[in-house]
C-alpha cells in the first residue's frame, strides 16, 4: 500500500511539470480509489466543466515552501457552484497521511479548509505559507445543468488579488469638458488574450457582470411594459463590450450625477472576473482663479471649447497715478479660433462679444471685494477643433498689461496716388502709449499657389511673436521684407513701400511692440499689382 501511495504522489509531481492530464490516485488504506482527478497548475487559469456530480482537482506542494498559497474559484455566469478545499499532508518520505481513517468515503479524506457556495461571484481562499501535501478542490453545481468554472492557484509572495488586478479605484479618469476618458491597466494574466467589458451605472458598483446583465434585462422589460409618460427617472445602466481595448470615452454626462464604473475581464465566453472599479461625480468646472496682472493660458480644445475665469478686486489695490482707481482691465487672446466672451458680476451680464485674435475690455465703477467671472466659449464645433489655447488676464493696473494699447480701428489704409508700379503708400492709427513703441512693416510676396487661398484680414495674434514671423509661417515659395522703427506718438503713421513687382500679389502686415512687453498686429492688407498701377 505504501508503494502504491508513493507511486501516486510521484505521478502527480510529474504531471504538474509535464502536462495537465487526469490523475489516478489512491489515497485510502482500504483500497477505495478516487475517480480521475485533474491537476491544477499554479499561476495560470484552469477552466473546466463542472456537473452535478462532484469533480475533484489536485494541487500538489511536494516540498516545503515559503510562498503564499491562494485559490480562487470563479463560477460561470448565472450558475451556482458549491466547492470546498481540503488538505492532505505528506510525510518526509512524500507519503500521504490519511486523516479520516475511520471513514471509507474518499470525499471525506483530508482536513476541510473552506467550503463555499456562490452564484457567479469569485471567491478567494488565502492559506498563507504553503505546506507540503495535497490540496484537493471538490466542486459541483447545485442544479442539474452543467456549467463551467475557473480555478486559479497562486504560489507567490503577493496575494492573488494583486494578480487579478483587484485595485481600489483602478480606473483612471481624465476630464475633458463635457467628456471623461477612462483607462485601466492590462490584466496580469494572459493580457494578450483577455477581453474587457465596462459597466456604467448611476446607482452602484456591480460585483459581477451577470448581476448587471440581469438588471439591464429587467430595465428593458420595464420600458416595454410602460409608456414613456408613465416612466419615472431611473438609474442609468450601460454595458459596453470593448474586446481588447483598455480605454473608453464617455459623453452625455449629467451635472451633479455620480457614476460608478466597473471593469470585468473575460477569460472565456462565460467566465468573467472583476478587474477594476472607480466612482466619479460629474460637476461643473469651477472658474479658474486669476491673480492681479498674472496671465493664464489654458488648452481650450481639451476643455471642449468652454472655460471660465474668476477675478476678485482686492481691498488694498496698488493704484497707479493718472488712472481711475475704480477701473478693471481684462484682455482675451484666443489662438486659431473665434470665441464668445461674457463678463458677469453677481450674475449680472456686463459685457458680451465675439473675439478673434485679441480684445481688451474695460469695466468702470468697480468696488473692492467684488468678484467678476469671465466665461469663454467657442462659437461652433468647428472652431473647437480649430482653436488651440486661450490667454486671459485681469488687473486694476493698466500699465501691467503686456500688450500695446491698440486703437479701435485696426485697418491698414492704402493711399491712392499717381500711377507707380513699384511702390505704395500705407497708413494706420498709432497705438496709445506713454512710452515709445516699435513698429514693423512686413511685405510678403505671395506665390501663385497662394492666390486661390481664402484671404483673412484678421491675423492670429498668437502667431505674432515680438515683431517676428514664426518660421512655420515662412515658405520657400515667397520672401518677406521687413522694416522696423520707433514710431511717433502721432495720430496716423505713414509708410512708403518700394521695389514692388508688377503682376504680383502681396500681403502687408504691420505690428507694434510694447517695450518689455508683447507684440500685436494690425489687420492685414492685400495688394495686387497690374502691368502698371495698383488696385
Amino acid at each position: 500500500m505504501l508503494v502504491r501511495l508513493w507511486l501516486a504522489v510521484l505521478m502527480t509531481e510529474l504531471l504538474t511539470v509535464v502536462a495537465f492530464k487526469p490523475l489516478e490516485a489512491n489515497l485510502t488504506r482500504d483500497g477505495h480509489s478516487l475517480k480521475q482527478m485533474n491537476v491544477v497548475p499554479p499561476d495560470s487559469d484552469y477552466i473546466v466543466p463542472v456537473t452535478k456530480s462532484r469533480t475533484k482537482f489536485l494541487i500538489l506542494i511536494h516540498q516545503d515552501s515559503d510562498r503564499n498559497l491562494s485559490v480562487t474559484v470563479t463560477p460561470s455566469c448565472n450558475s451556482m457552484l458549491n466547492w470546498d478545499l481540503k488538505f492532505i499532508p505528506l510525510t518526509k518520505y512524500n507519503q500521504t497521511v490519511i486523516i479520516s481513517r475511520n471513514n471509507s468515503k474518499s470525499s471525506d479524506i483530508g482536513r476541510l479548509l473552506i467550503e463555499y457556495t456562490g452564484v457567479s461571484i469569485p471567491a478567494t481562499y488565502q492559506h498563507g505559507k504553503a505546506k507540503r501535501g495535497l490540496y484537493v478542490i471538490s466542486a459541483q453545481t447545485t442544479t442539474g445543468e452543467d456549467s463551467k468554472a475557473m480555478f486559479y492557484v497562486g504560489l507567490n509572495q503577493n496575494s492573488q488579488k494583486n494578480q487579478f488586478g483587484f485595485r481600489p479605484n483602478g480606473v483612471k479618469i481624465k476630464k475633458g469638458g463635457q467628456k471623461i476618458y477612462l483607462r485601466w491597466n492590462l490584466s496580469h494574466i494572459d493580457h494578450h488574450l483577455m477581453k474587457y467589458s465596462l459597466v456604467i451605472s448611476s446607482s452602484k458598483i456591480y460585483s459581477t457582470i451577470c448581476e448587471a446583465e440581469m438588471r439591464l434585462e429587467e430595465k428593458l422589460k420595464t420600458n416595454l411594459t410602460y409608456t414613456e409618460d408613465d416612466l419615472q427617472p431611473e438609474d442609468r445602466l450601460e454595458i459596453h463590450h470593448l474586446e481588447h481595448n483598455t480605454s473608453y470615452t464617455m459623453t452625455d454626462l449629467t451635472y451633479d450625477e455620480t457614476y460608478y464604473f466597473t471593469v470585468f475581464v473575460f477569460h472565456e465566453l462565460h467566465i468573467a472576473t472583476h478587474h477594476a472599479n472607480a466612482t466619479y461625480k460629474f460637476q461643473k468646472s469651477k472658474p479658474i482663479g486669476l491673480k492681479d496682472a498674472r496671465p493664464r493660458v489654458i488648452n481650450l480644445r481639451a476643455q471642449n471649447g468652454k472655460a471660465s475665469f474668476r477675478y476678485k478686486v482686492g481691498n488694498k489695490r496698488q493704484l497707479e497715478k493718472d488712472f481711475h482707481p475704480n477701473t478693471l482691465y481684462w484682455y482675451v487672446m484666443p489662438c486659431d479660433g473665434v470665441v464668445y466672451v461674457e463678463i458677469r458680476c453677481r450674475k449680472t451680464l456686463l459685457i458680451s462679444k465675439r473675439v478673434f485674435g485679441y480684445e481688451k475690455f474695460i469695466i468702470n465703477n468697480t468696488k473692492s471685494g467684488e468678484r467678476y467671472v469671465l466665461k469663454v466659449e467657442s462659437v461652433s464645433v468647428d472652431e473647437t477643433q480649430r482653436i488651440r489655447s486661450i490667454e486671459v488676464m485681469a488687473t486694476v493696473r493698466p500699465t501691467m498689461i503686456p500688450m500695446p494699447d491698440m486703437p479701435r480701428d485696426l485697418r491698414v489704409q492704402q493711399y491712392v496716388g499717381s500711377d507707380d508700379c513699384n511702390s505704395v503708400k500705407i497708413g494706420w492709427l498709432s497705438a496709445n502709449s506713454l512710452t515709445d513703441l516699435k513698429y514693423c512693416v512686413y511685405v510678403q510676396e505671395n506665390s501663385n499657389n497662394l492666390e486661390s487661398v481664402d484671404f483673412s484680414v484678421k491675423p492670429d495674434q498668437c502667431k505674432v511673436g515680438y515683431g517676428k514671423i514664426r518660421r512655420s509661417d515662412v515658405s520657400n515659395n515667397y520672401r518677406t521684407k521687413t522694416r522696423c522703427y520707433i514710431g511717433d506718438k502721432g495720430i496716423v503713421l505713414v509708410e512708403k513701400i518700394l521695389k514692388l513687382k508688377p503682376l504680383t500679389t502681396y500681403t502687408i502686415q504691420v505690428t507694434v511692440t510694447k517695450p518689455r512687453g508683447r507684440t500685436l498686429s494690425y489687420d492685414l492688407l492685400k495688394l495686387d499689382t497690374n502691368a502698371c498701377g495698383l488696385n
